[in-house]
C-alpha cells in the first residue's frame, strides 16, 4: 500500500520512474520524509524567487536576487548549491531540472556590470560540484544530462598588453548554447562563444572551444569531433 502511494506520488513529479520493488518499507519512510521536507522547503524558498512553484531544495542552499530567479515545478536543488540570478535576465530553471549538490549557477557578480542569463532547460540534470557563469549568457536544452565538476565560462580575460596586468585589462563575453538531449560525462569545460548541436556526446573531461554539430561525439583537450551517434555503437562517456 505505502509502495503504491510512493509510486503514484513519484510518477507525478517524475513521469515514467517507480521504486524499486525490494526496496523495504523503512527506507521508503525516510525516503517520503526527506522528500516532504525539501518540497517544504522548497516551496517556501521560491517565494523569494520571480515566481513561486512546489520544488525540492535541500539543505544549505543559498539565492542571491531572487527576484531574477524563477525555479521550475518540481526541480530538484541539491545541497549546499548557490543560485544568483545578477542579470539582464537573471536566472531560470525549467520544470523537472535536476541541479546537483554545491552546484554554482551565477548570472553575474559585478553589480556595475550584471551579467546576461542562465536558461536550463525543461528535464535538465546537471551533476554535483559544477559552476556555471553566465555573464556572457549560457542556455542547456531540454533532457540535457551532465555529469559531475561541470564548467561554462561565457567571459574570459583580455591579455593582449603584457606591460598592464591581466586583471586590469577587461574581459570578453561570449554566450554559450547547448542543445537539447545531450549528454556530457564528468569534468567537461565549455569556453565563451560555443554552440553544441542537438543530441551530441561530450565525453568526460573534454575541453570544448569551438562549436559542435548536432549529434556529434566530442573528446579530447581541445575537443574534437571524434565520431558521430547517427549508426554509432554506444560510447562510453562517464
Amino acid at each position: 500500500m505505502l509502495s503504491a502511494l510512493v509510486n503514484q506520488a513519484l510518477r507525478r513529479v517524475r513521469p515514467g520512474k517507480a521504486l524499486a520493488p525490494d526496496l523495504g518499507a523503512l527506507d521508503m519512510l525516510l525516503f517520503l520524509a526527506e522528500q516532504c521536507a525539501n518540497l517544504m522547503r522548497g516551496t517556501v524558498l521560491s517565494l523569494r524567487s520571480r515566481r513561486a512553484s512546489p520544488c525540492f531544495v535541500g539543505r544549505r542552499v543559498r539565492l542571491r536576487f531572487a527576484r531574477k530567479i524563477e525555479i521550475g515545478r518540481y526541480a530538484v536543488i541539491g545541497d549546499g548549491a548557490i543560485l544568483s540570478g545578477l542579470g539582464r535576465d537573471g536566472l531560470h530553471i525549467g520544470a523537472r531540472a535536476n541541479i546537483g549538490a554545491y552546484t554554482r549557477l551565477v548570472v553575474g557578480t559585478d553589480l556595475a556590470r550584471p551579467g546576461a542569463r542562465i536558461v536550463i532547460g525543461e528535464g535538465c540534470g546537471i551533476g554535483e560540484f559544477s559552476s556555471v557563469g553566465g555573464s556572457g549568457g549560457v542556455t542547456i536544452g531540454r533532457n540535457t544530462i551532465i555529469g559531475q565538476y561541470f564548467s561554462a565560462h561565457p567571459e574570459n580575460h583580455n591579455f593582449a598588453d603584457p606591460t598592464r596586468p591581466i586583471r586590469e585589462q577587461g574581459t570578453t563575453r561570449k554566450p554559450i548554447s547547448i542543445g537539447e538531449d545531450c549528454w556530457f560525462g564528468a569534468r567537461v569545460t565549455v569556453l565563451g562563444g560555443v554552440t553544441i548541436g542537438r543530441g551530441c556526446v561530450i565525453a568526460a573531461g573534454a575541453v570544448v572551444t569551438r562549436d559542435v554539430p548536432p549529434y556529434s561525439i566530442v573528446a579530447g583537450i581541445p575537443g574534437r569531433v571524434v565520431g558521430t551517434r547517427h549508426g554509432a555503437q554506444t560510447h562510453a562517456c562517464a
